[in-house]
């Protein structure tokens, strides 16, 4: 651990020995006006996300045909606008151009802010992360629980000093996905470690390791990272991600800005299961259905795709 690490680690025991200012997160108000994620249609080539509901109102963004908005509620003012959100935008689009698109609906998801003992963290879980740097450790579990039709996974993550809790965050998705929803990995650098929970029905939250405070939030709606992210992280602390069902690798600063999504359009490449950083390309290791083997993509620190390679065991 470096020694500016070291230095305040102490200070801030004190200071942080109550719960942590993790805010819990507000879900979603599914009203009568609530209609969910829709799907833009009708159009040429893209409709406009306006600032209010009015075709002469100010343009926030432009929504390319075939893509999903969220969050989509209708509205007193004009019945022939729709509120929707769209990579971090939120505004108005005209009804005439979207579908519902229920498949498209993220999972319903919660976070809550909780100190636990190591005890109070393992349950009857499984551990998905066991990190540690000198007195301090960073552990995940990961548990799944089924009420009747409802299947919850829960992902409990703790900070220790010496053993003792800092600071802990429990995320829970409820899902009909059997693959793993959550995750947590250590992103950062190496002078300036920090804890990334990955949600794939929510999006990727950077957690300051010595206070357990929100440092940033990137929603799936601006980074499609999938169930259960592959990750890696590089020397300068970005971060790459690729999911299950979100199989374009994302690029991201340890600020929290995507700075790619890789352009692909190959249907064999699916299941990532690992990611390699080169010098001059990223390896993904994809699982693609073989039962004999895998492939390997290979992309540029760009996220264009350089070449793909069969490789049998």
């Amino acid at each position: 651990m470096n020694k500016r690490l070291f230095s305040f680690l102490f200070a801030l025991w004190m200071l942080f020995s109550a719960s942590m200012a993790l805010g819990d997160r507000v879900p979603v108000e599914k009203d009568h006006r609530y209609i969910g994620a829709m799907r833009v249609v009708n159009c040429k080539e893209y409709v406009t996300l306006r600032e209010e509901p009015y075709k002469t109102a100010a343009a926030l963004a432009k929504v390319p045909l075939d893509a999903v908005v969220y969050n989509c509620k209708t509205i007193r003012e004009k019945k022939s606008f729709v509120y929707a959100e769209y990579e971090g935008h939120c505004g108005y689009i005209l009804l005439q151009y979207l579908k519902k698109a229920p498949e498209m609906e993220p999972p319903v998801t919660s976070a809550t802010t909780q100190k636990m003992t190591l005890d109070e963290l393992n349950g009857n879980g499984e551990m998905i992360l066991d990190w540690k740097d000198f007195n301090i450790s960073v552990k995940a579990v990961r548990e799944y629980v089924t009420e009747g039709k409802t299947r919850t996974e829960i992902m409990r993550t703790g900070c220790f000093l010496e053993g003792e809790p800092l600071w802990g965050h429990i995320e829970t998705v409820e899902t009909q996905n059997q693959k793993p929803m959550l995750s947590t990995f250590i992103g950062g650098t190496e002078m300036d470690p920090q804890v990334l929970i990955c949600n794939g029905g929510f999006g990727l939250t950077m957690i300051d390791l010595l206070s357990g405070s929100e440092k940033w939030t990137v929603s799936i709606a601006d980074c499609p990272i999938g169930d259960c992210a592959v990750t890696a992280v590089g020397d300068n602390g970005y971060m790459y991600i690729v999911g299950s069902d979100g199989n374009h690798p994302v690029a991201i600063t340890q600020e929290g800005k995507v700075l790619w999504i890789a352009s692909m359009d190959d249907p064999e490449l699916y299941d990532p299961a690992a990611i390699e950083l080169g010098e001059d390309s990223i390896r993904i290791r994809y699982r693609s259905g073989m039962e004999d083997g895998y492939l390997i993509a290979r992309f540029d620190y760009t996220g264009d795709l350089l070449d793909t390679e069969e490789v049998h065991e």
